[in-house]
């Protein structure tokens, strides 16, 4: 049974065993490509959506409305950086963010998404579905019909199928998802993405320093002295506060 076969067989099983509404999330990456071509395929009905974070790469809403009209786009309450403002930068151990700009959009629902164990360690060792314990969640499921596919069986995918990606892709990136993500681990890429889109880092700065200067009991503005140029460099370092200042 090839790669394509096994998902589609999952896909279409899932209404047989639930009367619920489904639904599928859509970064506009090159996962949810493959995912998105997948769900047309099997002819099940279901709602897309992209949450919009507010920091992804120029270009990707336009992408998701022109090639998946299909999709609903959900707008956040608050912009990224609206949050850094209020709530400081986020990091690999304070992901904030992914709740308040992404995973809202599967609160209570039962979702397809397009992820892959071969994407991060913390991926690996999953279920094809996997029931959220986060109580916040309320009992929303995640279903992931390409999670054994390796990042060549996407790649390769893409190209028998003609799918065309996001404007980001064409840039050198191979990733779309928000801008300089402190997840992302592999050295450089984030100052690569940052190179790429300058406005966004010096966004994210101005905010940072608005934060402090309201918020003068933050570690980081301690640390610091309120430098906002300083608080950026400690938060690409990758580094805590503890290792960067010492």
């Amino acid at each position: 049974m090839t790669n394509e076969e096994k998902a589609l067989r999952l896909i279409q099983l899932v209404p047989c065993a639930t009367h619920k509404p489904l639904y599928a999330g859509n970064s506009g990456g090159k996962d949810s490509a493959v995912l998105d071509w997948l769900l047309q395929a099997s002819g099940i009905k279901y709602q897309s959506f992209y949450a919009n974070t507010t920091i992804d790469p120029p270009g990707t809403i336009g992408h998701i409305r022109k090639y998946y009209p299909h999709t609903m786009i959900l707008q956040p309450k608050k912009t990224f950086y609206e949050l850094v403002e209020k709530r400081g930068l986020p990091t690999r151990l304070n992901r904030y963010c992914c709740e308040e700009l992404k995973e809202y959009g599967s609160i209570g629902k039962i979702v397809f998404e397009g992820v892959r164990s071969a994407e991060s360690t913390n991926r690996q060792g999953r279920d094809y579905i996997q029931c959220d314990n986060r109580r916040w969640q309320k009992g929303a499921q995640h279903i992931y019909p390409i999670y054994d596919w390796t990042d060549e069986d996407v790649w390769n995918f893409i190209k028998e199928k003609g799918i065309i990606l996001a404007p980001s892709y064409s840039k050198g990136l191979n990733r779309l998802g928000c801008v300089g993500c402190p997840q992302v681990s592999r050295k450089g890429a984030r100052e690569k993405e940052f190179a790429l889109y300058p406005k966004y880092l010096s966004q994210i700065e101005k905010s940072i320093k608005k934060g402090m200067d309201k918020n003068p009991q933050w570690k980081l503005s301690q640390l610091s002295n309120f430098n906002s140029k300083i608080a950026i460099e400690w938060w690409l370092s990758g580094k805590t506060m503890n290792e960067y200042f010492k």
